[in-house]
């Protein structure tokens, strides 16, 4: 019988309900999971404490209120199996704080049909999706804490089999008084359980926890550090570390690694940011090693104006 490989990397990202004892597994939505941000992931996504652009609205909307002016940003990732995953995201000062929007948006392309009297395909395709937008506040509250709050619509789909429910995520960043170490700490996918063909299952929510601080930091040079660890409730617990060179902060290079990951292993990096009028550009890029899977590169463009 004829395997599908998108069928099958599709069931690992919408997981089925495993009954038993087991938690590995046992979460729906896993595709809320998966990295955004090309320059996060170049620090092998340990970037729970820094949080400092954009994409805080999804690694930490804590770290959203620290921004100034307005962001932009679209990053574009290309799985195993030619299955795409985009994210988008806009953010601007309002109401004392930071507000945000954004959307995740995952698509698998046509999936052949097979039965099991017809195993080599029926001759029609069908595809599969997700989405999740999201809106998202963010405030500092004083001279070291802030906090955010980021709420999202979710959507999946598989032919024409339709779930919907929604998630929300919380975050805090406290920059203490040691050499401005920073700490993180974030709630993520909090919501209640999504209902996929006649079951319910869990959404795939983790604790998080994380530390990073600049080893080296001057008008050339800087060095970030950060480490980050997670508790989900659908698997092990997770570890990352990650690092990040700016070179006046208009070059940039990253490497991290993951521990407790089923498949990643590494991650390396690399950006640059060039101001073209009143706009900063910036464009990002991430490698990440894989141990069965293929290797996947994800690219970000994004402005601040």
């Amino acid at each position: 019988m004829r395997i599908n490989m998108k069928l099958l990397v599709l069931l690992s990202i919408l997981p089925v309900i495993v009954f038993g004892q087991a938690k590995v597994g046992t979460a729906i939505g896993q595709f809320l999971e998966i990295p955004v941000s090309a320059r996060a992931e170049g620090m092998a996504s340990a970037f729970l404490a820094t949080a400092d652009d954009i994409s805080a609205i999804y690694y930490n909307p804590g770290g959203l209120a620290w921004q100034n002016g307005r962001q932009l940003t679209i990053s574009h990732t290309m799985l195993y199996a030619g299955i795409s995953h985009d994210f988008g995201a806009y953010t601007m000062p309002a109401a004392g704080g930071v507000v945000g929007v954004s959307f995740i948006s995952l698509y698998t392309g046509d999936i052949d049909e097979t039965t099991p009297y017809q195993p080599e395909g029926t001759g029609r395709t069908y595809t599969a999706g997700d989405l999740a937008v999201g809106l998202c506040y963010s405030r500092i509250l004083t001279d070291r804490f802030s906090v955010g709050v980021n709420v999202k619509y979710l959507g999946e789909y598989l032919a024409d089999v339709h779930a919907q429910g929604w998630a929300m995520d919380i975050g805090t960043i406290f920059k203490t008084a040691f050499k401005d170490i920073r700490l993180g700490m974030a709630l993520t996918n909090f919501g209640p359980d999504l209902k996929f063909i006649q079951q319910s299952a869990p959404l795939p929510m983790s604790f998080h926890f994380g530390a990073a601080g600049e080893i080296i930091n001057n008008p050339t040079n800087r060095i970030t550090l950060d480490i980050e660890g997670s508790h989900p409730n659908d698997n092990l617990e997770k570890f990352q570390v990650g690092a990040e060179y700016a070179y006046k902060e208009m070059v940039f290079i990253r490497a991290g690694g993951k521990l407790q990951y089923d498949t990643d292993l590494f991650t390396l990096g690399t950006g640059c940011k060039i101001p073209i009028g009143s706009f900063m550009m910036r464009a990002d890029y991430s490698f990440t090693y894989m141990r069965y899977l293929s290797s996947v590169h994800r690219f970000s463009l994004g402005a601040e104006f």
